[in-house]
């Protein structure tokens, strides 16, 4: 090979190191949220997408924890950016406002935050489930389902991403039968964050909604709907898990579980990052590229009438081709937008 060509050849592998960086080299943070890991739903999905990535990759994989406090958040991320994260993977919403104060100090990190759109910036990407479809499906089953007409939902905290949950489910049931009746509580409301971590309080909850007559229950809570699994089980009635496959939590009493693919959106996330292909924008992780689906319902699919299963099926085939429309309470006009799928 001619000297000339050889050394060109070299620039350009010096010029790709630079650009993409070699994955061993690279540091990913998980800035977890409130809960935090072992809640067995929103943190632990997303962290086992970096894990997965981790094992492939062979990256530096360091995460910390927080409380419901601001302060900790801050120092949470302080700690990240100490301990040499490259890229931070912020698990939640009500992260943006700090994502975006260090996304201007520290321009050369890259920050990944997930369930919000973030300010836009050149180092920051938005993941964004369109949790609505999903939960549209767990409505439609509940609604189906329910042998009192009465059917249930509980939220950690009242927010837009809790109430995208909501308005999807409330859309579900009235589209499989105008008659079922729906009950709504939150666990805490504005700044307090700790109605995610608190499962002691839906137990609490559950049990006074199923006394009162509710026999289907939606937790969308974080750690706090662990309890309501416990209560149902307890109980004898069905709860709806969130986020993760939670259906093993109690056996025979999940209906089903309304996943948000964290998982696979981080590791898609990490792969474009170790590529050199880092997106800042939003993703949209929907019912058609597999981002939001209902669980396999392994422990439960027996009990669910063929009718039931026929239309659930046929109701996700009419939200994927746009002929059923599901309010979406978070959508933002004219949002930088990249496609999942691809």
């Amino acid at each position: 090979m001619p000297r000339r060509l050889h050394s060109a050849m070299a620039l350009l592998v010096v010029f790709a190191t630079l650009v993409a960086g070699p994955a061993s080299a690279l540091t990913v943070g998980f800035l977890a949220g409130v809960g935090g890991l072992g809640d067995q739903s929103f943190n632990d999905m997303l962290y086992a997408g970096l894990g997965k990535a981790q094992k492939i990759y062979k990256f530096r994989l360091i995460f910390e924890e927080i409380d419901s406090r601001q302060q900790s958040h801050a120092l949470g991320m302080q700690r990240l950016i100490d301990r040499g994260a490259d890229v931070v993977f912020a698990n939640g919403a009500n992260f943006i406002p700090l994502v975006d104060r260090y996304a201007v100090r520290f321009p050369e990190k890259r920050f990944v935050v997930s369930d919000g759109v973030a300010i836009s910036r050149p180092n920051v990407t938005s993941i964004v489930f369109q949790a609505h479809e999903g939960s549209f499906l767990a409505g439609a089953l509940a609604a189906w389902m329910t042998l009192s007409g009465k059917v249930g939902f509980i939220g950690g905290v009242d927010t837009l991403p809790v109430k995208q949950f909501l308005q999807g489910f409330q859309e579900g049931v009235g589209y499989a039968d105008a008659t079922v009746a729906l009950m709504v509580e939150f666990v805490t409301t504005g700044d307090d964050f700790t109605g995610f971590s608190n499962p002691g309080k839906g137990a609490r909850l559950a049990s006074a909604m199923y006394a009162g007559g509710v026999d289907i229950i939606f937790a969308v809570a974080g750690l706090t709907g662990n309890g309501v699994i416990r209560t149902a089980q307890k109980m004898g009635k069905y709860v709806i898990g969130v986020d993760a496959d939670q259906d093993h939590m109690a056996k025979g009493y999940v209906l089903t579980s309304m996943m948000k693919r964290l998982d696979r959106a981080a590791f898609l996330e990490v792969t474009r990052i170790v590529q050199g292909e880092f997106r800042p924008g939003t993703t949209d992780y929907n019912l058609s590229n597999g981002g939001v689906s209902l669980s396999p319902m392994r422990y439960t699919r027996q009990l669910i009438p063929d009718k039931v299963l026929e239309q659930l099926k046929a109701t996700e085939s009419e939200i994927i081709a746009g002929r059923i429309r599901v309010t979406d309470v978070l959508a933002v006009d004219e949002r930088p937008k990249s496609d999942a799928g691809q």
